[in-house]
């Protein structure tokens, strides 16, 4: 029967394919990642006459896409056949696949996987800089052990006298085929009589579609979108405190948040690394980054490091992420929406300055400032 499939469907042309790697997890599953330069839609995992569905969101265009499975451990064999395949776009056109075996040699250990992917950035230089009452900007040189410079921008928002305040597109509630650049989301929150001191971007969002935010989104205790996303996010409860959760967790946070942009992982948890992605390049290529963190005083930390562009800024890891942000006291964080999205505005008398370095995928030097679903606003409280 397979075999009948196979003759149905394209080989994978070469270098579309880059191999797997295998990480042992412990709960009796192997974890296999797939790495793929063509982002198939509708990827399996053909094993054992057992098909497994695809584990992550393609959506989101990254350097390369990652295709992950999970098998159990006790049934994989040395030399396996492994079977991926996948359609080449969303209409299902043309299936491909790309066939291997499964080796014990590919697997991975946690712990030096931990080590390989954080790049040990050191603080060389600060500028500090109050904003407004409550709100420090900070501007941040940093340097991993071969001296490559990495700028990281901080805003650690004192919750008692600012708040976060979701902006979108118009400050309007519509979802589908409606984005606009950050500058333009600070506007319309000001004509609409919000005090806003500094911005950064929020989520993932569909860029090659309608983009509709990936996660939840909530704006002035209206859920926009995804009110059964399992996403991390973080949000404003009704009583102005900040949280970073999942509906997963908080089931009961959904009818109490005034507020809330999601993300993809919660990178600290507890004031340790928790969701960092070991076998994917997402997580492990060190691309601009934007996230955000909570401390145990409840002050948010917004944190946005600028990358792709070697000579100036090299970007972080989500592990670089996460060690950032707990030098600063985060005890949870989110990852939030990166690549060229990530951008930093503090406000300067009736301007907002564009603090950081935005750099597209294709064309990094060009300080382009994409159109995205919304964004982050520190507001002054009312």
């Amino acid at each position: 029967m397979l075999e009948d499939f196979l003759k149905k469907w394209e080989p994978a042309d070469e270098g579309d394919w880059e191999g797997y790697a295998a990480l042992q997890t412990e709960n009796g599953l192997t974890k296999l990642a797939f790495y793929a330069v063509y982002p198939y839609f509708d990827v399996t995992l053909l094993w054992n006459d057992r098909v497994y569905t695809d584990q992550f969101n393609d959506r989101e265009p990254y350097d390369r896409m990652t295709h992950l499975f999970y098998l159990p451990t006790a049934e994989l064999r040395e030399g396996d056949r492994l079977i991926v395949s996948g359609y080449d776009s969303v209409d299902e056109e043309d299936r491909y696949y790309y066939e291997t075996a499964f080796r014990f040699s590919a697997l991975k250990d946690a712990e030096e996987l931990k080590e390989q992917y954080n790049n040990h950035l050191t603080v060389e230089t600060e500028e500090i800089e109050p904003i407004a009452d409550g709100l420090e900007y900070r501007h941040m040189l940093c340097r991993d052990p071969q001296n490559n410079p990495v700028h990281a921008f901080l805003l650690k928002v004192d919750m008692k006298k600012n708040s976060l305040y979701v902006g979108t597109p118009n400050d309007d509630y519509k979802v589908g085929h409606v984005i606009a650049k950050v500058p333009e989301m600070i506007d319309s929150a000001v004509l609409n009589g919000q005090d806003v001191l500094a911005a950064m971007n929020a989520d993932f969002f569909d860029m090659f579609g309608d983009g509709s935010p990936s996660g939840l989104c909530v704006k002035n205790g209206r859920v926009v979108a995804n009110a059964e996303s399992t996403r991390p996010f973080i949000g404003v409860k009704k009583d102005g405190s900040p949280v970073i959760t999942t509906l997963t967790e908080s089931p009961e946070l959904l009818d109490e948040l005034e507020q809330a942009a999601a993300g993809l992982e919660m990178i600290l948890k507890d004031g340790e690394l928790f969701e960092w992605g070991p076998l994917e390049p997402f997580s492990f290529v060190r691309h601009p980054r934007t996230a955000a963190g909570v401390t145990a005083d409840g002050s948010v930390l917004l944190l946005e490091v600028d990358g792709r562009i070697p000579e100036y800024s090299n970007g972080a890891s989500l592990i670089d992420l996460a060690e950032l942000l707990k030098r600063f006291g985060a005890v949870r964080a989110v990852n939030l929406d990166g690549g060229g999205s990530s951008v930093t505005y503090t406000g300067a008398g009736d301007e907002f300055l564009l603090r950081s370095n935005p750099a597209d995928l294709e064309r990094p030097r060009d300080k382009l400032i994409r159109d995205e679903y919304n964004c982050l606003l520190v507001v002054r409280k009312k």
